[in-house]
């Protein structure tokens, strides 16, 4: 059987990028986004701002200097690297509100996550407000003992939260879980990122767990949950949930141009467990791989669960093909078909065609800054296989080579200690490098210098 290099469907997208229009992109409300170009539901995640700049020094668990002192502080505040490396963790870091983790400030490839022995994931959103997450690589590895509970990423009962160019990968529950036990979750998204290798047999009480992005689970009550945008990530290697939704109260979820490569059983899963549900899966590419079973469903199945609840999808310019020989898959199976939305849903983006995603997400994709900073081999290696229509489903880390070794590396000089760099400030009218300066401080646009320096580094437009 012939194998298809997906590089050569790439090349062909970018002549029908004008062909883009598939629905109405629907404008963001409020005040300035958390950032220049920051896009869905959690794009207005901003109470972090005029805060206090924090410093990480060290690659500890705790104490002064840690990561976890910046994420379990109180107040607003933004977390700034002047150190590369593994951070590995003893217990999972409870994310407060009011944050900015601004991965891209670390120099050399960046920050991992990873536990040691714990019970749960590297990072935990819970019972929070206006949280930004950027340019990191959660990778916890599976629990020493028998545990349900190791996501890459975990939110609960939080809100305004904007999570991008992220690299997921080794989890032994969910790569990313949206989860609601009596509170809320609405007003997030999940951009830019890579989801790959989770963990099949890994210590899961439930046997071979390898799953992609569970959305919208609950304690089994009425969910208070949506408006959550899934844009631009790629998904690799997982058993199935890719994503799964399992309900909403009528507020909107969207899956916008993403790539699913590769699963063994499913793509992605919609249900109405405990209310109406309505999604609009539109721009999207699933890609059959070398571990998927022949019997694989569409590439979206629907579960008309419970009776009085609705589920309505909104599908336009998805494509589902099997990589190795290019056939087409069904896009949506009979009763997603039955379910199917015939009014447009309204969108937070305008979505790029299907035919341009292998073209497009892959130099943004993950832990990775303008010019190829924080690449690593692992992101890379995801990346291959989609082109090649190679790699599998995983058991364990050293399937793939295990973690990445991140070398140390220099901070950029800062002699004032204001956490603004010495050759960012040299020649910005109103900063000087040899004396503290208000972050805070305008520029002549307007925009604070903290806020302009850490949208050069991330290449925010």
């Amino acid at each position: 059987m012939a194998i298809i290099d997906c590089r050569l469907l790439g090349a062909l997208a970018l002549a029908v990028l004008a062909a883009a229009g598939t629905g109405p992109a629907m404008p963001q409300s409020g005040g300035a986004p958390a950032f220049p170009g920051a896009e869905g539901y959690g794009a207005g995640a901003t109470g972090w701002r005029g805060g206090q700049l924090i410093a990480i020094t060290n690659l500890d668990d705790a104490g002064p200097g840690s990561l976890r002192a910046c994420v379990e502080a109180e107040g607003r505040r933004v977390c700034i690297f002047r150190v590369a490396g593994t951070i590995s963790l003893d217990g999972p870091l409870m994310a407060r509100s009011d944050l900015y983790i601004a991965g891209q400030t670390a120099p050399g490839k960046g920050i991992q996550l990873r536990m040691a022995g714990s019970r749960h994931g590297p990072l935990i959103i819970k019972d929070a407000t206006d949280v930004v997450v950027r340019f990191l690589k959660l990778r916890p590895g599976a629990g020493e003992a028998e545990t349900p509970n190791v996501d890459a990423l975990t939110v609960e009962n939080a809100s305004n939260l904007y999570l991008g160019n992220l690299s997921l990968m080794f989890a032994s529950d969910e790569t990313f879980n949206i989860h609601v036990s009596g509170g809320k979750a609405t007003d997030i998204t999940l951009a830019d990122s890579i989801l790959a290798y989770s963990l099949d047999r890994a210590n899961h009480p439930k046997g071979r767990h390898s799953k992609g992005a569970l959305i919208c689970s609950g304690d089994g009550s009425a969910n208070e949950c949506g408006r959550i945008s899934l844009l631009r990530n790629v998904f690799a290697h997982h058993r199935d949930r890719n994503p799964d939704i399992k309900a909403t109260d009528g507020r909107p979820v969207e899956v916008i141009n993403n790539i699913f490569y590769d699963p063994i059983s499913q793509f992605g899963e919609f249900y109405d467990l405990f209310g109406d549900t309505a999604i609009a899966y539109v721009g999207n590419l699933a890609l059959a791989g070398p571990s998927t079973v022949k019997k694989v469903g569409a590439s979206v199945e629907a579960f008309d669960w419970t009776e009085g609840n609705d589920l309505t999808i909104w599908s336009r310019d998805n494509l589902a093909r099997d990589c190795a020989d290019g056939g087409e898959l069904a896009v949506l199976d009979p009763a997603a078909e039955r379910l199917a939305a015939t009014a447009p849903m309204p969108m937070t983006v305008t979505p790029l065609p299907a035919t341009a995603l292998l073209a497009l997400l892959p130099p943004r994709a993950g832990d990775v800054l303008p010019g190829g900073g924080h690449r690593d081999r692992l992101d890379r290696k995801v990346l291959e296989d989609i082109a090649t229509c190679k790699g599998r489903v995983i058991n364990q880390p050293g399937d793939v080579g295990g973690w990445t070794e991140l070398q140390p590396a220099a901070p950029p000089a800062d002699t004032d200690g204001d956490l603004l760099p010495d050759d960012w400030e040299a020649g910005r009218p109103g900063l000087d490098p040899a004396r503290p300066d208000d972050p805070w401080q305008p520029d002549a646009q307007g925009v604070p210098a903290i806020e302009a320096w850490l949208a050069a580094l991330a290449g925010d437009e």
